[in-house]
């Protein structure tokens, strides 16, 4: 019998999660339903998700995890984020960097369907979520955790705790904690820190008061908690975009079986005029391009891991703008159907409405423009239109990826690890030749003024920042042609191989731009092929991502 590629093993399990879970529906969980739908994860398994292969798990690719937790996330975020991924997130300083004990007793809490949750140190450019710290201070010889945090995903029902500490010589500690033998009085639950968006998340408060803490619940070096949280966030900002392309899945789901649905009682109807079409269309392109630089910058923690900061911090700054402004733009489909929470529609105004609220992750955009602002000068005096391209397997989902070594990551880049794509797609001929021109020319203009910045220069200033975001979206540009080749040397005949929507999506990230040069809009064959792709999809019920997975909705009208 032909054994199995992590690729199958991973489709499979995708396919067992969205069927399921089709019976929940979609975008409407809260209470008993989210409850009933959490005891559906538990019966999969789903806690294996988070544990290395190595430790009894089913987790071989950091790509593969942002992929396995879509069904969860598109029926709600407060389920696949708030029950799911968070706990991988917890769990990374110790895959990353604690011992073998410590490893193995996180492998059997989750195996076993236990929860673990981090409680992180409060930082520059932060939200307010983390404003508040925990303090590890040394008395009467015994170092003991005191302080209190408002908001800690998962704070009541989470057995395992990773706690960042400061201590009082400056520095921080990684603690690993087991809240049930810790003596009673060391740690108190708080109330719950209700939110906006993302209500079914169980945010609350955590308070240690004079909690013993032996030394084997140091995870890492000791007092080097703060440099393995910021390797621990590059990891992070690999996999929230995909979280967050589930949410926009269903946002652009839903506005399509509202224009369907509704195209026989509307003559102007979205299916049938330019400007219902061009936002739809639009907001597909939007998806392809957020998951491609996505899939670089997931499957660079295994690749480049020395590589991928300066795209992991792209791809979480730009894919919550583009998916945002896209259900935006995608509300005007919907007309008065927008507000009506509790009806057919409902889906699109719950995860339009938590779509913002975790897209500001653990620190929030302006601590992802600052790690880019710290790395951009000198990947541009060093890397820009020098380095070789990166390797192909980084771009082609479907191959098979060496085992993560978390350990390894850095948290600036030596090179930068997807731009060289723009230099060597140069020779295109034609539009896309033109295009990529277009987007090696507002590169060679980012080099030039970015390597004129040296350490004294103030980094956070308008123009810098600025300078940032027009990276981030030559980043997801270079990543996406870089999809676009790949399926065209490996998989001609599909989507993705096709060059209409690559086409579409430069021009697309070219008009962000404001790039010159460039022809106004793509031809009228590119647009018919890409909306005819839009309801294809729908119609034959595909996700709108990389990866056109079959979806099971059972509330949709045939």
């Amino acid at each position: 019998m032909r054994a199995t590629t992590a690729e199958e093993r991973l489709r499979s399990r995708t396919d067992e999660l969205e069927h399921a879970l089709a019976p929940l529906g979609s975008g409407a969980l809260g209470g008993e339903s989210l409850r009933r739908a959490e005891r559906l994860l538990d019966d999969h398994g789903f806690g294996a998700e988070f544990v290395p292969a190595e430790y009894g798990g089913r987790l071989e690719r950091i790509d593969g995890l942002g992929r396995v937790v879509r069904p969860a996330c598109r029926r709600d975020l407060s389920l696949g984020f708030g029950y799911g991924l968070n706990c991988y997130f917890a769990a990374t300083p110790v895959w990353a960097a604690g011992d073998t004990a410590q490893r193995e007793w996180v492998a059997a809490l989750l195996l076993g369907g236990g929860r673990i949750a981090v409680a992180r140190p409060a930082v520059a450019h932060a939200n307010d979520f983390v404003r508040d710290e925990f303090a590890l201070v040394r008395s009467e010889g015994r170092r003991r955790l005191d302080g209190a945090k408002t908001a800690v995903l998962n704070y009541a029902r989470a057995r395992g705790l990773t706690v960042i500490a400061g201590t009082e010589d400056g520095s921080h500690e990684v603690l690993l904690i087991d809240r049930e033998i810790l003596p009673e009085g060391a740690l108190r639950t708080l109330h719950r820190y209700r939110t906006v968006g993302l209500d079914g998340c169980e945010f609350g408060g955590l308070e240690f008061t004079g909690c013993p803490v032996p030394e084997e619940a140091v995870v890492g070096e000791p007092g080097q908690g703060m440099g393995l949280a910021v390797r621990c966030s590059v990891v992070t900002r690999a996999l929230l975009p995909s979280v967050l392309i589930a949410a926009a899945d269903t946002v652009l789901r839903t506005a399509m079986r509202f224009a369907v649905e509704t195209r026989g009682e509307d003559p102007y109807g979205p299916l049938k005029s330019t400007y219902g079409r061009e936002v739809l269309t639009g907001a597909l392109l939007d998806l392809l391009i957020s998951d491609s630089v996505a899939l670089a910058a997931a499957r660079g923690i295994h690749l480049l891991p020395d590589r991928v900061s300066a795209c992991a911090a792209a791809a979480a700054y730009t894919v919550p703008k583009l998916l945002q402004d896209s259900a935006h733009d995608l509300s005007t489909v919907l007309g008065e159907a927008y507000f009506d929470a509790k009806g057919p529609y409902g889906a699109f105004g719950r995860m339009s409405r938590d779509l913002p609220l975790l897209a500001q992750g653990h620190a929030g955009t302006a601590a992802r423009q600052a790690m880019l602002v710290a790395q951009l000068p000198q990947l541009a005096r060093e890397s820009w239109l020098v380095d070789d391209e990166p390797p192909a397997a980084l771009l082609r989902p479907w191959e098979d990826l060496p085992p993560a070594d978390l350990g390894a990551v850095a948290p600036a880049g030596v090179a930068d690890p997807v731009v060289p794509v723009l230099t060597a797609c140069s020779g295109l001929g034609g539009e896309l030749g033109e295009l990529v021109g277009a987007f090696l020319g507002e590169l060679r203009q980012l080099r030039g003024r970015f390597a004129r910045i040296t350490p004294g220069d103030g980094l956070s200033t308008p123009d810098t920042l600025a300078l940032t975001d027009r990276y981030a979206l030559v980043c997801a540009a270079a990543a996406s042609l870089g999809v676009w080749r790949e399926h065209r040397a490996a998989r001609p005949g599909t989507f993705l191989a096709d060059p209409a929507w690559i086409t579409g999506a430069l021009h697309r990230l070219g008009a962000l731009l404001g790039l010159e040069g460039i022809p106004k809009a793509p031809q009228d064959a590119v647009e018919r092929r890409l909306f005819d792709a839009v309801l294809e999809r729908y119609e034959q019920q595909r996700s709108y991502d990389l990866y056109e997975t079959t979806l099971h909705s059972p509330d949709r009208k045939e």
